[in-house]
């Protein structure tokens, strides 16, 4: 009998401990394990936690260019402690895409903070008698022969930032699309395609190595994570500036306490110069913002890859 009320006692006992436990804020990335997405998600983690006093659990849920994290955040049942860091291809560029999409990326999110600016830079495999961006179309105008660009997948943002290529370089690649950037990168580097532009977190520890060489940084202005490495525009070669980033956003239905109380948390991680050294060292650079102001990034994106998507005829199979 004793025995029973002892037992009882520290159910009773740990029950109470539980029910005193803060509920964990889930943070969601629509890429797998192991991707620049998750690496910046899971970096940042442990600290926001400790300042929401809060764990914050990374939770992948990859699939459907995006499509599926994003319908299940905008659907989550618990709104102030649903987290979505994502990209420009889920928010910015997917409507442009697909018209059916079950998820409005202005009706059903909450712009919370922009997280990274993850530079985009346009590489080739290495080592190479290409000097930059300016002498490879030269040498693309030269004729010869076909050259090739690779991407992660139709209508995905680096298929997109070829497109941008091809106009700003007035040049035509072949498209070879891939399913995903892990084979894409893996080809590149074995010379079977000849271009990629993509984000410097996904290539930076090639490019260190000498297996890829970097020719120039879309944006609009260099990197100091890339020094000596002009941009496409210094080079000639305008209008290639895909803007790479990775910002969080919640449910719609959060409060918008809630939603400032995020903001400022995620301001604060930021801060910390562990941080930023944790993201340099992958090739990206903290980058916090006000809601209002990514929400207007949001915004500009949104209408940049709708009018790219139109004017190159850039269609996707569902």
């Amino acid at each position: 009998m004793k025995k029973s009320l002892a037992a009882l006692a520290l159910c009773l006992a740990s029950a109470a401990a539980a029910a005193q436990q803060p509920a964990p804020v889930t943070l969601v990335v629509a890429f797998s394990p192991g991707g620049p997405a998750d690496r910046i998600a899971r970096i940042l983690a442990q600290p926001l936690g400790d300042i929401l006093a809060r764990p914050v659990v990374v939770e992948n849920r990859p699939g459907a260019s995006g499509i599926i994290a994003a319908n299940y955040v905008a659907r989550s049942e618990h709104p102030g402690d649903t987290l979505f860091l994502s990209n420009a291809g889920v928010l910015t560029i997917n409507p442009a895409l697909y018209p059916d999409l079950k998820y409005d990326p202005v009706k059903d999110f909450k712009p919370v903070s922009l997280v990274a600016d993850t530079t985009t830079v346009l590489v080739t495999w290495a080592p190479t008698e290409v000097k930059d961006a300016a002498d490879l179309v030269a040498r693309i105008r030269a004729g010869g022969r076909q050259w090739s660009g690779g991407s992660s997948g139709v209508g995905s943002q680096s298929h997109l930032s070829l497109e941008m290529f091809d106009e700003g370089a007035k040049v035509d690649l072949l498209h070879i699309p891939y399913k995903g950037a892990s084979p894409l990168i893996t080809d590149l580097v074995g010379k079977r395609v000849d271009l990629f532009i993509g984000d410097l977190p996904g290539v930076s520890s090639l490019i260190s190595a000498g297996k890829l060489k970097a020719l120039g940084v879309a944006g609009d202005k260099p990197s100091p994570l890339l020094p000596g490495v002009p941009t496409l525009a210094e080079q000639g070669i305008p209008g290639v500036a895909p803007s790479g980033w990775y910002g969080i956003v919640m449910p719609a239905t959060a409060g918008d306490a809630e939603t400032q109380a995020m903001a400022d948390a995620i301001g604060r991680a930021l801060a910390d110069p562990e941080i930023r050294k944790q993201y340099e060292a992958m090739g990206a650079m903290a980058a916090p913002s006000s809601s209002a102001a990514f929400g207007e990034l949001l915004a500009k994106d949104r209408e940049r890859w709708k009018a790219l998507v139109d004017r190159r005829g850039i269609t996707v199979s569902q």
